[in-house]
């Protein structure tokens, strides 16, 4: 296989993952070299960055590393996106990572949603599809939320800006029930949750949504939504200067107590809207 002298963060993102594994499985190079029947070199290599594991190969080191389809994924996800669903893209990294910063300025996040809610968003988003497809879909994204959610990682940093909540979407109880939530994740400190002034200005999200997803075994990542579908990039200027951009986003935002008192006010409006 031709030598890769400049290691590509593609390459070095699944090496990392690669010698994760198998040092979890206690295995060495030497033997998952003789495993693949090439040499400890040539293992050093891929775990290095420095090249590229053969597709054919994949199946079997996931399998003799006990990674449980993990490192499949991941090589369809870096070399062959265009294979994978980009919720599921999304949903693959946010499970492996260990710190999410997420910004929004339109809509609560898939993972902090609650049923009511993220029925009425996807109804609203797409009026062709049947209710079959609806319920389909907003099961989907609960369960992928109480995944995430059940577990000690990873933990959520999120903006909101005032508009998400302040903006009815949904009915007023809908609104409530959506506005609890956030609460009680930011109180159970499972969530660092922060508001953004609407009349806050400069105001540094104007681009819309962006999510930084960080792993202690992998490049940070950054993906970005549009109205159609999602990107993720693990460009390291890409991801410095959004790292940057959210911490502004973080700076000017209200702190943790303000923004629960500002939710709290929320819901006094929409208990008396009902």
């Amino acid at each position: 296989m031709e030598r890769i002298e400049e290691r590509d963060v593609t390459n070095v993102r699944f090496g990392q993952a690669m010698a994760r594994a198998r040092k979890r499985t206690g295995k060495t190079q030497d033997a998952l070299a003789r495993i693949l029947g090439c040499s400890k070199g040539h293992i050093s290599h891929i775990e290095c960055g420095y090249r590229r594991l053969a597709q054919v190969s994949v199946p079997e080191v996931d399998r003799e590393l006990q990674a449980e389809g993990r490192l499949t994924r991941l090589y369809e996800e870096l070399y062959e996106p265009h294979q994978l669903d980009w919720l599921d893209k999304l949903h693959h990294l946010q499970a492996e990572a260990e710190l999410i910063r997420e910004y929004h300025n339109t809509l609560v996040p898939g993972l902090l949603q609650t049923p009511e809610f993220a029925g009425a968003v996807i109804a609203a988003g797409g009026p062709w599809l049947k209710r079959a497809e609806i319920e389909e879909r907003v099961a989907t994204r609960m369960q992928r939320s109480k995944a995430i959610l059940e577990m000690d990682t990873p933990h959520l940093n999120v903006v909101l800006d005032d508009m998400v909540v302040k903006r009815p979407v949904a009915a007023p109880q809908v609104m409530l029930g959506q506005c609890k939530k956030l609460l009680q994740l930011a109180e159970s400190q499972r969530v660092v949750l922060q508001f953004y002034p609407w009349d806050s200005r400069p105001h540094a999200g104007l681009n819309g949504p962006l999510t930084l997803l960080s792993s202690g075994t992998a490049p940070d990542v950054l993906h970005a939504e549009s109205v159609y579908l999602g990107q993720s990039f693990d460009d390291p200027a890409a991801v410095r200067r959004y790292g940057m951009l959210f911490a502004r986003l973080q700076a000017n935002a209200r702190s943790q107590s303000e923004s629960a008192r500002f939710l709290q006010e929320v819901m006094r409006e929409y208990e008396h809207a009902e």
